[in-house]
């Protein structure tokens, strides 16, 4: 501030009227040491902002930040203000307390870009600082309930914001120097920031009074405000498809996957059908050996040369029997059969081996070939007769 500043120039700056100065009841003098402080401490205070808005620009869902240090003129003004109202912080306003009075003499402000963002970025928040003072959310008139109480959920002080429009603000402290620093961070949408900027601009500091202005800007900010719900409408769109799109793929798959399990199903269908008809060939292979041991077993087989032929063809029919079995037993197990079935199976191998070694036993092991085996007598025979004809 210029120190060359005069109380009246000051005033007629400010727009500060003499009825509320005589309210205020303040010492000019002072207020220019309380600014000349502000002036020297103003880099060191620039500093811890730059310092508050590279940590908050990392939080999620921050789209960007500004700070900003109080100009000291406008310090000034809202010290006479304040005081005017009656406001009992700055009773005793001094050069040596003002910056644990004034809270904002640093403002950090928070952009994002849907409404909903602000309740992350509150966690961010108070996960890095401890608010001193109770946060406070302004809503527009017309906001839902819901979004009333999610703020109150979150201790928050709600109310609704005179000149109509969100913005969340949170007082906090630090002490990157010597000298404890009091910083506001203010969280509001980019469609509220845009409307705040303009509002301030236009209305201030001529406009202020001027019905036609006033009803375009009331204009201006209900479009802000249906901009900010047309943007939470739009990104609870894009999640409503997003979950739509994955159920379909997911769906998807599950359909894909369930036509590779039928096909796979019914490629071992077929493999075992194509086992059950080399498990039937085999089976019929082993009757056929089978009856070969059947035939085998005649008295006649056992006599002379006949009956060695005969043990060779029939260890030859126990061979080819005991693989047909084996190929059997094995397409049996690939079709599923239970062990019952397989077992049965093994119980007519077994009998018609041990047919086979009962007719070795009967006379064929004990043949010789010169000494063909004498079979049986057949009943009301001549046995002395010497025109009987041998069973060849």
């Amino acid at each position: 501030m210029d120190k060359d500043l005069s109380l009246e120039q000051f005033l007629t700056n400010n727009r500060i009227d003499s009825a509320t100065w005589e309210k205020a009841n303040l010492d000019w003098e002072i207020l220019k040491a309380i600014a000349a402080d502000h002036d020297v401490q103003s880099p060191h205070l620039d500093s811890s902002a730059e310092l508050f808005a590279k940590v908050i620009q990392k939080f999620d869902w921050v789209h960007s930040v500004r700070w900003r240090v109080k100009d000291s003129e406008h310090l000034l003004e809202k010290i006479v203000r304040k005081r005017a109202e009656g406001n009992a912080k700055y009773s005793d306003i001094t050069p040596d307390n003002y910056f644990e009075r004034v809270t904002d003499l640093v403002g950090v402000r928070a952009l994002h870009l849907f409404k909903e963002n602000c309740f992350d970025i509150d966690a961010a928040l108070k996960s890095m600082w401890a608010p001193i003072e109770k946060p406070l959310a302004y809503i527009r008139e017309g906001d839902s309930i819901g979004l009333k109480a999610r703020f109150q959920e979150r201790e928050f002080e709600v109310r609704s914001h005179p000149a109509g429009y969100r913005s969340i603000h949170y007082v906090i402290k630090s002490t990157p120097l010597k000298r404890t620093i009091i910083a506001e961070i203010q969280v509001r949408t980019i469609f509220e920031e845009g409307w705040s900027e303009i509002d301030h601009k236009v209305r201030y500091p001529n406009f202020s009074e001027n019905e036609l202005v006033e009803y375009f800007l009331e204009i201006f900010n209900r479009m802000a405000g249906s901009a900010d719900d047309m943007g939470g409408f739009v990104l609870g769109l894009v999640a409503t498809l997003n979950d739509l799109g994955e159920k379909i793929a997911t769906s998807k798959n599950e359909k894909e996957a369930t036509l590779r399990e039928m096909e796979q199903a019914l490629n071992q269908l077929e493999s075992v059908r194509q086992q059950d008809n080399a498990s039937q060939q085999s089976i019929a292979l082993l009757k056929q050996e089978v009856e070969k041991l059947k035939r085998a077993n005649h008295p006649a087989a056992g006599l002379g040369l006949n009956a060695l032929f005969a043990q060779e063809a029939m260890k030859e029919a126990n061979a080819k029997m005991s693989a047909a079995l084996l190929e059997a037993t094995k397409g049996l197990n690939r079709a599923g059969l239970t062990k019952e079935a397989l077992g049965g199976l093994g119980r007519a191998h077994e009998q018609a081996r041990h047919g086979l070694l009962n007719f070795n036993t009967r006379g064929l092991l004990d043949a010789r070939i010169d000494e063909p085996v004498q079979p049986p007598a057949k009943p009301n025979s001549k046995e002395n007769d010497p025109n009987r004809e041998d069973d060849t």
